[in-house]
């Protein structure tokens, strides 16, 4: 029997985590135990009359208590305290202590809210780890399309758990499927020319597009997905458009001598050099262009994570994601920038990173009425500022 919406998965997993007063020995160890607790709250997170069922308020509220000190007793671990890792492990951690909070008082709709955008953190944190690392999930390969409302859901879910191959498959699966659907309404409604806001086909594109970017770089094979869909007429314009600037960004990468990998310092030189130019990034970078090198600085630091280039690194993550906003995943700009301050404060970038910091702030408080930065915002500024050697 089917089930509504991408957080509802069968509790297949309600599994007790063994190390919840102590720490963990291996990453795959935490990894599998707070996957297996996050999963078993899905179903709850997917329905709101459910999650605010008084019956199961206490089995929320434990296994609540029980994700959020997984995560502080992961903390610990050589993998998680890595420059990549790091920022990412933070924002869950600090995410889940705060949805913990809300649901202990009473503030339901928040805390369901919050916890239903940690699955988009945990997969914009999965796009980083290698090829191999897939296995770790295994145990979660068990669950079936029919346990979603449609297929991009189900996909979201595969991609989650890094099982690509059938995550596009699912997508792929949307996308005609959403088509079709679009098609047989303009049909009733007598317009060729009508076309209905659908963010599942072009979510389902964005995420093919990541894989064979950002995950690995293969430009062709993400050219043999999206050029599928170039001249695809029940497309709306500006998604037509996208695709196309895609298509032309993609075989430029094809062409450009890049293989995928940094292998030195030199590499990473070159790469900033051609890629990531400032003027680049402020003016004629593409997405594709953002997930190419966001793919290749997150292989690049978690290979070598006592560069001197980490500083550097965080950098222009953080730049990257910034740009890139939340259009594909959650955007853990601001937490490279602060972590670049913190932990690298005597390296030139730490006083970039502060101005691209600032920068981000004002533009976000900024209205018809001048700019006004919260108080709370001001005080991290100038807690960031302190740090600056």
């Amino acid at each position: 029997m089917a089930k509504k919406g991408l957080f509802f998965v069968v509790c297949f997993f309600v599994v007790s985590l063994t190390n919840i007063n102590g720490e963990y020995k291996t990453t795959k160890e935490a990894m599998n135990e707070i996957f297996s607790t996050f999963v078993s709250l899905l179903p709850y997170a997917s329905n709101e009359m459910r999650f605010n069922d008084p019956n199961a308020e206490a089995y929320i509220k434990t296994k609540l208590l029980k994700l959020k000190t997984a995560f502080k007793n992961a903390k610990h671990l050589k993998k998680i305290s890595t420059p990549g890792f790091q920022p990412s492990f933070e924002i869950v951690t600090n995410h889940l202590e705060q949805t913990y909070e809300n649901f202990s008082t009473q503030n339901k709709s928040f805390a369901r809210t919050r916890l239903k955008q940690t699955a988009e953190m945990c997969i914009s944190c999965h796009t980083q780890l290698p090829k191999g690392v897939s296995s770790t999930f295994r145990q979660f390969h068990t669950i079936k399309r029919d346990q979603f409302y449609n297929d991009y859901e189900y996909a979201d879910y595969l991609f989650l758990i890094r099982n690509y191959s059938s995550a596009i498959v699912q997508y792929e699966k949307e996308i005609k499927s959403r088509l079709a659907k679009n098609k047989a309404l303009r049909a009733i409604q007598n317009s060729k020319n009508t076309y209905y806001l659908d963010f599942t086909i072009e979510k389902s594109l964005k995420r093919i597009l990541t894989i064979y970017t950002k995950v690995f770089y293969n430009p062709q094979k993400a050219l043999t997905y999206l050029e599928r869909y170039q001249g695809n007429t029940d497309l709306p314009n500006n998604l037509k458009n996208t695709l196309t600037n895609w298509v032309v960004d993609l075989k430029r990468w094809k062409k450009d001598s890049f293989d995928g990998s940094l292998k030195n310092e030199k590499e990473f030189d070159n790469f900033v050099k051609k890629h990531l130019d400032e003027s680049e990034v402020d003016g004629d970078s593409s997405d594709v262009d953002f997930l190419v090198a966001a793919g290749a600085l997150y292989r690049y630091v978690n290979r070598a994570p006592k560069s001197e280039k980490v500083p550097e690194v965080l950098f222009w993550l953080g730049r990257i994601d910034n740009e890139l906003e939340h259009s594909y995943f959650y955007s853990l700009s601001e937490l490279y920038l602060k972590n670049c301050i913190k932990n690298y404060p005597k390296s030139k970038f730490a006083r970039k990173c502060y101005q691209q910091y600032k920068e981000i702030l004002e533009i976000g408080f900024t209205g018809t009425s001048g700019t006004h930065i919260p108080k709370d915002e001001l005080e991290v500024l100038n807690k960031l500022k302190s740090y600056l050697k």
